[in-house]
């Protein structure tokens, strides 16, 4: 079997059907380990597949080949005993990174943002349905204002299309590797996923119809603009995580993550 040289290979989106110089990151992790042609390796985590699955997917292509430099490590991690933490790990980021980081194109919802920025590590499902609460009711309250303050009501019909362009954008995200990293825990925490995702929503559709002239029709290019920035500063942090996620242990000094990803979103400001 030829040995897997990751200087030469390209990181596809998905699952390739042979195994070529163009393979998908799972896919180049079970070459790496000597195995046969596979995109869930027996040597790699479960936990660890899904995420990878879903960042070779949404990342663009560059940022896609750095990933590159995750392979060895990847390799061995199936039953070493840390897919608990490692869904813990996302659950934290997605409550202190990922929802604040969307909040925060609202500059109402800067207090708000600032709550879950600022939370302790969050290291139970319970915590982290606590710490949703307030911020979710806060963006509801902008949201109720956003629409009293609106000169002519936006159509109903209107309205659900800019939703459903926004849910989609953010369905395409890359940040949504973070969400299939909490597979360990999975049953109990969905429902509390559902609400971080609703408030990140909610979010972008207050800063897409409040944004510039106040209109019920929002192109699709002006969601892009106002995705872009966030969503950028969001793909670096979750590749950042994945790293994180391969290791598998808590950090002992400032919590479950490193602060700088949280600060890199905070610098980002309102888009």
């Amino acid at each position: 079997m030829q040995t897997c040289d990751l200087e030469s290979i390209t990181l596809t989106r998905r699952a390739t059907p042979a195994r070529t110089k163009a393979v998908s990151l799972p896919e180049a992790a079970a070459w790496f380990a000597g195995e046969r042609h596979s995109d869930r390796p027996e040597s790699v985590s479960g936990v660890l597949i899904a995420t990878a699955t879903v960042l070779g997917d949404r990342l663009p292509f560059a940022k896609r080949q750095r990933l590159k430099r995750f392979v060895p490590a990847l390799v061995g991690t199936a039953d070493d005993g840390k897919d608990r933490m490692r869904s813990m790990l996302a659950m934290d980021w997605l409550v202190r990174v990922y929802t604040p980081a969307w909040l925060r194109l609202v500059p109402s919802l800067a207090l708000a943002a600032a709550s879950l920025t600022e939370h302790t590590p969050v290291r139970a499902v319970a915590e982290a349905a606590d710490a949703i609460e307030a911020p979710l009711t806060a963006v509801h309250r902008v949201a109720w204002n956003a629409h009293l303050g609106r000169a002519a009501p936006a159509p109903n019909a209107v309205r659900t299309d800019v939703a459903s362009a926004l849910a989609r954008a953010l369905s395409t995200h890359a940040g949504d590797a973070a969400v299939a990293a909490t597979l360990g825990i999975a049953e109990p925490f969905l429902p509390v996923c559902g609400r971080l995702r609703l408030a990140a929503e909610q979010a972008l559709l207050i800063a897409a119809l409040t944004s510039g002239r106040a209109t019920a029709t929002v192109p699709e290019a002006r969601i892009a603009t106002l995705v872009a920035p966030t969503g950028d500063a969001l793909e670096d942090a979750v590749v950042g995580l994945f790293g994180r996620l391969i290791d598998g242990s808590a950090p002992t000094v400032r919590g479950w993550l490193d602060a700088d990803p949280v600060e890199a979103i905070r610098r980002l400001g309102p888009g």
